[in-house]
This record gives C-alpha cells, structure tokens and sequence, in this order.
C-alpha cells in the first residue's frame, strides 16, 4: 500500500515537539502528536516483524530446496513454510490498518507555520501595509442601498430563485463585473501568468490534495455521485500536476484562472446582507508552482500582484500577516487584502495569498527533479481578486451625492461607459412604458 504523505513523518519521529507547538499554536489538539508517535511506533515495530518473517520465508525455501536435492527429509521445514504465511497475513492485515489510522490523524494535523507569524487568534493579526486615503464620504451608502437604486443589483428576486446567499447583477453591474474579470485576467497575463479554464467539479482525491477534504467537507457542495463542486480554482489549478515529477527546468509556474465559486458558508450570520459570504460568487485566482528555495520570494510577488491591482482600481486597502490561528489550513504564511468600503463602514477581505509550502505537494504527490533528487514542489495560492468585495468597495468608494457610481478610469476601456447613474433607470423605465402602451 502506498503512504500518503502530508506532514513528514519524519518531522514527527524526529522533532515532534515542533509539531505540538505548532498544533498548540494554531488551535488544534496537540495530543494527537503523541498518539501519532505510539501508533507509528506499532507500525514500524509490526512492519520490521513482518520483514523478518518474509526473510525467514525466503531462507526456509531455499533450505527446503537444498534438502530435496540432497534426498533429506523435509518435513519439518515445509510445516514452518506454511505457517510463515499464515503469520504474514495476519500481521499485514493489522500493518494496513494502523497506516490507515496514522494517516487519517496526519491528514488532520495543519501545515507547520513560518517563525515570523505572530501566535495567536486573530485579534494578533499584523497590519503592515496601508495604501490609499480612506474617504469620509457624508451620508455614505451601502453597496446594497446604492445597487437597488441604480437598478444594477437585486437580492430579493436572487434569494426567491435560490434561497439566501445568492445575488443577481444587471445591465451595467453585470457588465460592470465582466469588466473587472477580463481587467484582472488581463492584468496577471501581462505578468507572466498562463490563464486556466479549469473543471468546475472535482474528485475527492482532488479535494483532498489541496486539503479541503477531509476537514472542510461541510463547506463543500456535494452532486448524486460525489464530486465537489469547487470552493476556489486554488483547488483543480494546484492539482494539474498531481502525481507528475516535472523537470526543474519547468519551474516555477504562473497560473490565474476565472471560475465561479461554491462554498455552504455553514457559519454564514444573519444580518450581512448584499454581497456577503455567498454561497455562489466569482473569483479570479492566482497559483504558483516552484522550488522550494523561491517560494518565500513568490509570496511577496504574488501578494504585490494583488495589490497592483487594487491601486491601478484606487480602492484604499490594507496588508495583514495573519496570526497562527487565523490563517488557513494548508498554509504556512498567509497575507490578507482588506479594501475599505465606507458605506458598510467595514475593512473587508478580499485576497488571502498564501505559501503553503510542501504541505500540499505531499498530499498531491507532485515532485520535480532537481540535481540533488527528486524533490517536493512548493505551492502557493491567492485570490487576485474576489469579485464580490470588491464590487462593494469599487461601489461604495465611487459613490456620488446623487447617488451615482463613477467607474475606474483602469476600466473605462473594459466597461465602455464612465459612470452608472439613474437616469439610466428612469430612462429604461420610460422606454418599458411607452412599449407597454403599444
């Protein structure tokens, strides 16, 4: 049976106070160190009896052998060669079952974080970053307020179709939208990226790779025959390479790809209304693939890719390194994009880029040859960028007394139009009623 590898395990036989700190660090339970420690300890002591019986096996053939050719009677050695396996299939069978077990609690076991993220929840997150001036805008209007009057955004007819957590763009703001998609693919393809049209439905080994699975199975939509439909293209772009070995030659790799997202949002609140914590939304992402000795760089370059585009937007936004216990899962250093949206009076998420080093290449089992060996790729991902938010930071901030929007000048090649105002509205409300007199 082949191991799946997530922590090394080496890390813990060898170091596993490293391990606990970081469990301890992070919110999860660091006893399950220790009992990884004595299962493991079972295996390997199993595994090594096991490896002697099939050695004794071998002998015991080739001296049953000997005594055939030498016309000796064998009785004896042939009732030992018998029970050999015997033995062997009993104690694989239980070899099997602690690897099971060791590996279901590794899978649960988060990603070992970098020593410069603060410990902590995240009241111990780091701003260390601020860009833009933050608008004192009077009266300011909710994305929500300033969308259903301009007739550009309609969440009661979005929540009769499918329920809450879903949105309906139209006219401007739906083109509005297009527009940042196309800007942003745009944007990251001038900087090195390939763009991905990836699967929108996934497998479990998939989901499993980039670690949503098993720990975040509740957030994950589910068809008849048990494929996810996917929380972010983090999740088919990180796996292109699963179980591949590349050539070093190849590395690093710059993907973005456009896709809608799915997500249960289990712990969604009530009270957060517009374009909050949505069940389907849109989402450009940013993925990279290299060495492990230029991931730390990547970062950097990444989380600098999100953020160009938020100033090439002019959305004020801040830079956070988020504390132990806020950040995600597979990763081992994460920078959060807040913009700030003066209507909803909120700093808003709208980027998390994340190193998550050789966490999910073990899962995926993608490797390259290096010239000391095969090697563990390093993986990273980030959202570059989340429509939604940003959309309610682009509204609010771009909001004019009379309730107008001024668009970006960055997208005025991409939308066509400047600004979107309600003698719009009024005016389509005319041409309906004088086609309704017809």
């Amino acid at each position: 049976m082949k191991r799946i590898a997530m922590i090394d395990i080496k890390l813990i036989r060898e170091n596993s106070e490293i391990v606990k700190e970081n469990c301890k660090n992070r919110g999860y339970d660091e006893k399950l160190v220790n009992t990884i420690i004595q299962l493991d300890k079972e295996w390997r002591d199993l595994k090594k009896i096991d490896d002697d019986l099939r050695s004794e096996r071998n002998a015991v053939s080739e001296k049953i052998n000997l005594a055939k050719k030498q016309g000796e009677k064998a009785e004896d050695l042939i009732k030992k060669a018998k029970e050999i396996p015997e033995k062997l299939v009993k104690n694989e069978e239980k070899e099997n079952k602690l690897r099971q077990e060791i590996d279901a609690l590794l899978s649960s076991l988060p990603n070992i974080q970098k020593e410069d993220v603060p410990i902590g929840d995240g009241t111990k997150n780091k701003i260390v970053k601020e860009s833009g001036k933050i608008l004192k805008i009077k009266n300011a209007k909710t994305h929500l307020e300033l969308g259903e009057k301009l007739d550009i955004l309609d969440i009661k007819r979005a929540t009769k179709i499918s329920g809450a957590g879903f949105y309906i763009l139209k006219g401007k703001g739906a083109k509005l939208q297009r527009a940042l998609i196309q800007f942003m693919l745009d944007s990251h393809e001038k900087n090195g990226f390939l763009e991905i049209n990836p699967p929108q439905l996934v497998n479990r080994k998939t989901a499993f790779g980039t670690g949503n699975l098993p720990k975040f199975e509740d957030q994950l939509y589910k068809t008849n025959d048990d494929m996810m439909l996917i929380p972010t293209a983090e999740v088919p772009v990180t796996n292109i390479y699963s179980d591949e070995v590349l050539a070093e030659k190849e590395l690093p790799k710059r993907f973005c790809a456009f896709t809608e997202c799915y997500r249960t949002e289990a712990g969604r609140r009530a009270g957060e209304e517009g374009l909050f914590r949505l069940h389907q939304f849109e989402k450009v992402e940013m993925v990279y693939i290299c060495k492990p000795e230029e991931s730390w760089q990547m970062l950097e370059e990444m989380t600098k890719n999100a953020e160009k585009i938020l100033e090439m937007l002019e959305i004020p936004y801040r830079r956070l390194l988020l504390a132990t216990a806020d950040a995600g899962f597979a990763s081992a250093k994460t920078y959060d994009l807040e913009v700030f949206a003066p209507g909803t009076g909120r700093w808003l998420e709208t980027s998390s880029c994340s190193n998550c080093t050789d966490f999910q290449a073990r899962r995926m089992n993608t490797k390259y040859q290096s010239k000391e060996g095969i090697k563990f790729v390093h993986t990273l991902n980030g959202s570059g960028l989340a429509l939604p938010r940003i959309m309610i930071a682009l509204m609010e901030n771009n909001q004019q007394e009379d309730g107008s929007i001024k668009i970006p000048k960055a997208l005025w090649k991409y939308t066509g139009f400047k600004e979107i105002n309600t003698s719009e509205k009024k005016a389509g409300e005319k041409k309906s009623d004088k086609k309704n007199k017809n």
